[in-house]
């Protein structure tokens, strides 16, 4: 079986089990065993995580996932993760750096499901058409109208201050 991870993935996470009794070298992360047990070394593996359930001082995977990967109860699939035991393998979004993956699970090391909202937008796949951005901009651009009122009204003050600074003047 293989799972391809999309270039514009976002914002998921993949959950894989690993059958009982997991080596220590994937339990504490080993970047062989991993690409081993996953099928792939293109993985960032700061973002991979490989957690033993047994080892959750009494949390389920699902807390597990909410408490510590911010996961909304609502999106986490209670049907598949509620009697997940042992080992498991989460794969975020950001583990491809934004290439396409593939990945090719070693025997016994199953997708249990995906979890997370996938991305909406979508870039665009070719530039954007218009004439708006052609051409090179030469010159300076006109005074604003405001920009006018501004200055015609700092003169009308400076000229009034000089006015009466001069009307105080004669009067002493």
């Amino acid at each position: 079986m293989t799972l391809t991870i999309p270039a514009d993935d976002y914002g998921q996470i993949r959950i894989f089990s690993v059958p009982p009794p997991a080596s220590e070298a994937l339990l504490n992360s080993d970047p062989d065993a991993v690409a081993q047990a996953l099928g792939t070394d293109a993985l960032n593996l700061d973002f991979v995580d490989v957690v033993d359930t047994e080892n959750l001082a009494g949390l389920s995977l699902l807390d597990y996932l909410h408490q510590g990967y911010d996961v909304p109860a609502d999106l986490a699939d209670d049907a598949a993760l509620r009697d997940l035991r042992g080992p498991v393998i989460l794969v975020m979004s950001r583990a491809t750096s934004g290439a396409a993956v593939t990945l090719h699970p070693a025997a016994g090391v199953r997708h249990v499901t995906t979890i997370g909202q996938p991305a909406r937008l979508q870039a665009p796949l070719s530039p954007l058409p218009g004439a708006g951005a052609a051409g090179i901009v030469t010159g300076k651009a006109p005074p604003s109208n405001a920009a006018m009122s501004g200055r015609v009204a700092t003169i009308a003050l400076l000229v009034l201050f000089v006015l009466v600074a001069l009307m105080i003047w004669v009067a002493s």
